[in-house]
This record gives structure tokens, C-alpha cells and sequence, in this order.
């Protein structure tokens, strides 16, 4: 069956695109597809391309998107149209021009929405719930699985076991399709980790990271779906 996402291994910290997997063990989940936009887009394969388009038509949660943050505070200056990158672990805002960013080493994030089946219901039941997944790198494309760490509320990225004591959804979109959500509501703020570095968090308790911020700012952001 056709889902519209190429070789994910949801327990490997990075996995190819271009590879179509199956269930290898207990610590990797395969979601397995061919000829899809997310794979084509990287890889030039017209016939991919095609079938891409088909998926992401029928199903428009498959379709790319980036985040740009969107934020209506006074000084608003640094975070406001900002897009979010994927470094070290975690999501930064930087600047849609590539040639003004910050961080050469980060990466756009380039992402879909798809099922995070790896969750427990009751009595031990298993459950499954719309998860979030980016690109981590351009060559290869590789796929993370994105989530908020339960202890610092960090947005941050990684594979199965890195994602799965932590927040890993449910992701969805506003009413209007534009905006990002978690959890049912657009819960975002940008805090600035050093001077003019902002990272996102998730203000789980909407008191803009009241435990965690010390006297470092905190401004609220929305973050918005751009198509690719």
C-alpha cells in the first residue's frame, strides 16, 4: 500500500529515503513506500515525483511543509518570519535567507505529518496518534521523528528511542490548516538560549516557561505550515 513516505525507519536515528524498509527489529518500525514526493523532491526521479503528487493530493498531511514563526510581541524583531532549522538535537529560528542564517550547519526544517504508532494505551494496550517527522540533512535525506522533551520542553528531534519517553504529539493543524499545533492548541514560544539565539519550546503550562526561562526572554510564537 502506498502511504506517500519512502523507507522510514522509525528506530534509526537517520535512514535513507531512498531505501524501501520492512520491520527489522524490535527497536526499528519501517514505514515503507515507493515513488513518493518527499523522496522524489531530493532525488530528481520524475516517476517518484508523479506518484508523490498523487499522495499528497489524496492525503494533503503528507504534503512538505516548512515552519516559520510568526509572533506579534513588540520586539518581535529576531523571531518574527524566522524559520525553524534543525542543529544539534534541538529546533533553532533562523533566517529564511540562506545567505543571512546564523548557523551554517543547520538544516530547514522540511517536514510531514504521520503516525507515531509506538505509544501505550490503557493496560498496555497499543495506541497510535499523528506524529511530526523532518528531514535532518539534505545528502542523504534522512528523516527524524520531532517531539518536546518532558524535562526541559525543548523542541527537539530524533529517532525511536531518543523520541519516545518524551512528548511525540498528537501534532495536527490549526482550522485553517496554516498553523501547527500540539496537543490541540498552539502552545509555541521562542526563548533566547544566548545573545540573539532563539529556540523553540513548547509552554506547556502557558506561563511563557515560568520554572525554566530564568532572565532569559520568552516571546510567544505561532508556527506557521508553508507548503513546499
Amino acid at each position: 500500500m502506498v502511504l506517500g513516505i519512502i523507507g522510514i525507519i522509525a528506530g534509526a536515528v537517520a535512514t535513507p529515503l531512498s531505501v524501501t524498509s520492512v520491520p527489522t527489529s524490535a527497536e526499528g518500525v519501517a514505514v515503507s513506500t515507493v515513488g513518493t514526493a518527499q523522496s522524489a523532491a531530493s532525488q530528481g526521479q520524475n516517476q517518484g515525483q508523479n506518484e508523490g503528487e498523487a499522495a499528497s493530493t489524496s492525503d494533503p498531511r503528507l504534503a512538505k511543509f516548512m515552519l516559520v514563526a510568526r509572533c506579534e510581541a513588540k520586539s518581535k524583531t529576531q523571531v518574527d518570519g524566522k524559520c525553524a532549522v534543525l542543529r544539534k538535537g534541538k529546533l533553532y529560528l533562523d533566517d529564511i535567507d540562506p545567505d543571512k542564517r546564523q548557523f551554517p550547519d543547520g538544516h530547514p526544517f522540511d517536514g510531514f505529518y504521520l503516525e507515531y504508532p509506538f505509544k501505550k494505551g490503557e493496560a498496555g494496550s497499543q495506541s497510535s496518534m499523528l506524529g511530526l517527522v523532518s528531514t535532518i540533512r539534505k545528502n542523504p535525506p534522512e528523516l527524524n521523528w520531532i517531539y518536546v522533551d518532558t524535562n526541559t520542553l525543548e523542541l527537539k528531534y530524533g529517532n525511536k528511542t531518543q523520541s519516545l519517553p518524551h512528548i511525540t504529539g498528537p501534532w495536527d493543524w490549526t482550522d485553517d490548516q496554516e498553523g501547527l499545533t500540539i496537543e490541540g492548541w498552539e502552545g509555541f514560544v521562542a526563548l533566547e538560549e544566548s545573545s540573539e539565539i532563539w529556540a523553540l519550546y513548547y509552554d506547556e503550562d502557558d506561563d511563557h516557561l515560568a520554572e525554566l526561562r530564568g532572565q532569559r526572554r520568552v516571546l510567544e510564537c505561532m508556527l506557521d505550515r508553508q507548503l513546499l
